[in-house]
Formats: structure tokens, C-alpha cells, sequence
């Protein structure tokens, strides 16, 4: 008898024998036993998780001799000619074969017969998403409509590709990856049976190159024992699979983390020696980097996998030592990388691309936690001044930093102006109150402004333009240079807004006028004032503070009405 692979010959020939699937094996056994059986099915998932074999094994439940039964026999002649893939009455018809529509039709015309043997004929179209859309069209009459004999049954690896008409009249079940336990303990329980003697590191390897397929895990265990024999080690394996050195992504991990460039290097040349594809190498270093970050957001251990003590021991420690944010920011520049690897028409060498990324990350600053930024800015208040040695007032109210965090954050990082958010919430500002209409008017403009802004923005961008003239009993006035732009303000619409805006925010009736400025009061008068209002900013402390703290410069200064 002719030799057959592992995959062929451990497929499973019940509903109970699918890994990973119970979700949609008992819900099928349940539909089978309360007599509700679909005319059209379709599975789909990812490669290898059991959509044809679950096919078929519906497929065998419903003609089983016994049955139908959610438990075929398997010794019946039915049960065996459809495991065998000989059975007269089950097609198994390849999506990709099918894509001309004059196909589909003959195929259709075969639905009116009668099955020859069994009690259902059945049609299992693999990869449906491939036929084209013509063929699609002729199925759709017969699978709305099929007679009392005939079953549908469509699998799929992607499903958005298939018709909505096409699936608004199938039951959909989504077959999902296999967890890596699962898989695991899948494949031990496969090397005991088969008398096999892997180590469990040996085994847990396989199941992580699998990436959540029985098929992929059963071929590559087929791959080992071929190349490397039944008693093969972790190296052997890792050997046969060229799949990097786990200890070589946590040391090129511990160079990002350490901020040691040389050493990030010196790994990534032991890589290219062993030969290790870079995209690869790169894919583990992401999920890496997503258990460091989800570590470092939750703390919880059980949300990085079914992975080995030592390993998650490991990560553990390495996620105590940036922060969260710090941590997503490095797994979005692997990221980032890993898409300029899958396109070799843009990568003149992997390699290149792949050090020069990690070399990045290896050298980039950490970033500086907002709460600790606030807190120094606070400081900053309380003291009166800048901190010791950085500009001026020679206060001394900055915080230590924390072991390990530089002092300065990423260069290029932008200054808050005079009048942001955090440096109201720094010189702590006073908040709006009803003396703020006479008291000079800034805090009610603010208010007024961020009012309109919030209810339509295309309004507050005229509004911006324009400057604020007071507030004259029940009237607010509104001086812009613009015709066009008091045009857009006076309208009906515009006005019943802008007023609206404005009670709500005085608390009291205001009505809004919107007129020309007053004489004197141009553009260039503008233009001085704005000059005034930027030098005055920079003079201020706590800009050259925050200058300090971030490690930036202050490329222009805005005012928050504008």
C-alpha cells in the first residue's frame, strides 16, 4: 500500500475527532438530531483548521446507513467510499476548476437526478470564493430553491470574496486558528500514538511554526521526522524548520530595550550566518514586542499564549522596563517594517532594512509618561520658575526623574504655547466666570470660541478670523476685516448660532453683532500685536520650561482664538 502523509492518514473521521472546533461540531451535531438540517452550508477559516474535512464529515453523518446521524459509523459502505473520496452521491468539486459560468451550468443540470445510493446528494465546493461571478449568478436559482435531496456545502478561506446573494442563503460557521495549547497538546498526543519521542521544546516549536493549522503542524512534524528522525532535539528541529533561535529575538529585544545599538547588530549578523529569512525574523520579533506591550498594559500572564514559564519569566521582566505606550510605539515601527519586507519589489536587501529598523529602535528615546510631564509642569508652578538651569527664574521645582528615563524626550517634540491646555492647567489660570465679561474678556472669547468650534467648525474658522470687540450690555461684537467672511457671519443662520453659542456660554441672553474693526485696528496692527504677543510668550518661564523639558524649540507661537 502506497505510503500516506500524516495529515491523510490522522484526518479525523468524526465530529468529535476535530480539534479546536467544538463550537461548530455541536452546533451541527445539535441541528442533526433535532431533524433541522440547512440546504446550504459554508464554512470558512484560515488554511488547515478542518473546513473540508468538517465537510466531510457532514457530509457522511447525512448519509450514513444509521443515520442521519451527528455519529456516522464509519463502517458502513457510504461512510467508507466518502472518507475515500469514491462516494457516487458526494462531489468534492474545486472552486478554482469551476470559475466558467458554462461549468456551473452542467454541474447544475446534475442537481435534478436522484441520488444513485445515498439518502442526500451532496455538493461540496472547496475555495467557492474563486468562482467568478457568472457562475455565481447560475448557482444562485438552484441553491435558493434546491429539491429535497441535495446539499450545499461551501468552504472558503475568504469569505469576502464570496457573493452576498451566496451567503444570505447559506448557514455560516467560522472554523478559528488552533490556540497554540491546543496544538501542542495535540501533537504530543500524535508522537505518543505514532511512537515518536520529540522533546516537549521540540514539539511546542512545531506548533508555534504551525501559526494555529493542524494541517501545517502535521506536515511540518512530518518534515522533522524525515530530515531529523523520531528522537530529534529542539536544535534539530529548529535546524530543519529554519525558524530562528527563540534566544535570539529575547537578545535582540534586550539590545531595543537596553538602548545598546552594537549589540542589536552583532545578533542580527548571527542571523543572516544561520541563514534565517529577515521577514521571518521580524514576525517573531512583532509578536514579541505585542506580549512585552500587553504585559507591561495588563500584567496578565494568560494573555501571551500557552508559551513555555521560562519564556513568559522572560517577558515579564522585560515589559517592567518601558512603559505601555513606549512599548506600542516600538511594536508599530517593527510593524511598519514588516510591511516594507512583504513587498520585495520595494526591499533592495532584507537584511539592510531589517537592521536599520531595529538599529532605530535600539536608539530611540523613551518617551516620557504624560502624567509625569504634568506633574513636572506642576512643579514648575508651585516653584515659580524654570528648573535649575534651564531658563529663566532659576527655580528648582522639577521633579527627579525616574532610573532609566532620560531627562529629555524625543527631539522635535512641539512646546506648548502660552495658551494651551496644559499651560492653563499649569499657571492655573482661572476658569471662566462671569466677571470674565468685563474683566478684559479673554476667558469668555476662549469659552465662546471652543462653543462654536465644538457645534461647526466651517463657523469658528470665520469666527477666527475676526477679533473680539466686548461685550456691550446684552450685545457681543465681533470685529472682522473681511467683507466676505461678515457676510458669512451675518447671515440669519450664522447669527442664531453664534447667539445661541453665546447664552449658553455667558449664561445670560446675548445677541451678536458682527461689523467691521474699528479704525486703526488693520492688519498690520495685527501683525504688531502678534509679534508682541510671541515675544512676550517666549519670555514667559514656563515656555522655557517645557523647552527644557521636552528638549524641543518653539517654531511659532498661536493664539488659542485663532
Amino acid at each position: 500500500m502506497a505510503y500516506q502523509v500524516l495529515a491523510r492518514r490522522l484526518r479525523p473521521q468524526c465530529f468529535d475527532d476535530v480539534i479546536g472546533q467544538e463550537h461548530v461540531t455541536r452546533t451541527l451535531a445539535a441541528a442533526i438530531r433535532a431533524g433541522r438540517i440547512a440546504h446550504a452550508f459554508l464554512f470558512t477559516g484560515p488554511r488547515g483548521v478542518g473546513k473540508t474535512t468538517t465537510a466531510r464529515i457532514l457530509a457522511k453523518a447525512l448519509n450514513c446507513e444509521r443515520g442521519p446521524t451527528p455519529e456516522p459509523c464509519n463502517a458502513c459502505s457510504t461512510c467508507r467510499e466518502i472518507a475515500d473520496g469514491i462516494a457516487f452521491d458526494v462531489l468534492e468539486i474545486d472552486g478554482a476548476s469551476h470559475t466558467q459560468v458554462d461549468k456551473m451550468r452542467d454541474l447544475m443540470e446534475t442537481v435534478a437526478h436522484r441520488p444513485i445510493k445515498s439518502r442526500f446528494k451532496v455538493y461540496v465546493i472547496d475555495e467557492v470564493h474563486m468562482l467568478s461571478s457568472h457562475s455565481f449568478n447560475a448557482l444562485l436559482k438552484t441553491l435558493e430553491e434546491p429539491p429535497e435531496h441535495v446539499k450545499f456545502i461551501f468552504a472558503t478561506t475568504d469569505p469576502h470574496k464570496v457573493l452576498p446573494t451566496v451567503l444570505s442563503r447559506c448557514q455560516r460557521y467560522d472554523l478559528r486558528r488552533i490556540g497554540l495549547g491546543e496544538l501542542t497538546t495535540h501533537l504530543a498526543r500524535t508522537c505518543d500514538a505514532e511512537g515518536i519521542a520529540l522533546s516537549a521544546e521540540a514539539i511546542a516549536l512545531i506548533a508555534r511554526e504551525a501559526e494555529g493549522s493542524l494541517r501545517d503542524a502535521q506536515s511540518l512534524l512530518e518534515q522533522v521526522l524525515t530530515a531529523a528522525g523520531g528522537g530529534a532535539g529542539e536544535d534539530a528541529v529548529r535546524a530543519v524548520l529554519g525558524a530562528a533561535d527563540r534566544r535570539l529575538v529575547v537578545e535582540v529585544a534586550d539590545a531595543v530595550l537596553a538602548g545598546d545599538p552594537s549589540a542589536c547588530l552583532r545578533s542580527l549578523g548571527r542571523l543572516y550566518q544561520h541563514g534565517y529569512d529577515a521577514q521571518r525574523f521580524c514576525r517573531d520579533l512583532l509578536e514579541h514586542f505585542r506580549h512585552l506591550a500587553v504585559l507591561a498594559a495588563t500584567g496578565d500572564r494568560g494573555l501571551v499564549g500557552a508559551l513555555p514559564e521560562a519564556e513568559v519569566a522572560t517577558l515579564v521582566a522585560q515589559s517592567s522596563r518601558r512603559s505601555a505606550d513606549d512599548l506600542q510605539r516600538l511594536f508599530h515601527l517593527l510593524l511598519e517594517a514588516d510591511e516594507v519586507l512583504a513587498q520585495p519589489a520595494r526591499t533592495v536587501d532584507p537584511q539592510l532594512v531589517l537592521e536599520m529598523r531595529v538599529l532605530r529602535l535600539a536608539t530611540l528615546p523613551p518617551l516620557l509618561p504624560v502624567d509625569e510631564i504634568l506633574a513636572r509642569l506642576d512643579a514648575l508652578a508651585a516653584g515659580g520658575g524654570a528648573p535649575a538651569g534651564g531658563g529663566a527664574g532659576g527655580g528648582t521645582g522639577v521633579e527627579t526623574p525616574r532610573p532609566g528615563t532620560p531627562e529629555r524626550a524625543a527631539p522635535g517634540a512641539a512646546a506648548p504655547a502660552r495658551g494651551s491646555a496644559s499651560a492653563t492647567r499649569a499657571t492655573g489660570r482661572p476658569a471662566m466666570a462671569a466677571s470674565g465679561l468685563t474683566a478684559g474678556g479673554e476667558p469668555f472669547w476662549d469659552a465662546f470660541c471652543a462653543h462654536v468650534r465644538r457645534e461647526r467648525v466651517s463657523l469658528f474658522m470665520a469666527l477666527a478670523t475676526g477679533r473680539f470687540l466686548g461685550v456691550d450690555g446684552d450685545v457681543l461684537r465681533v470685529g472682522i476685516e473681511s467683507e466676505a467672511m461678515r457676510r458669512d457671519l451675518g447671515g440669519r443662520e450664522s447669527l442664531a448660532r453664534l447667539e445661541a453659542a453665546a447664552c449658553e456660554v455667558a449664561g445670560r441672553p446675548l445677541r451678536v453683532e458682527v461689523g467691521p474693526l474699528p479704525p486703526g485696528d488693520t492688519a498690520a496692527t495685527a501683525v504688531a500685536e502678534e509679534r508682541r504677543r510671541t515675544a512676550d510668550t517666549l519670555a514667559d518661564p514656563m515656555v522655557q520650561a517645557a523647552v527644557e523639558i521636552f528638549g524641543a524649540e518653539v517654531r511659532g507661537v498661536r493664539d488659542r482664538r485663532s
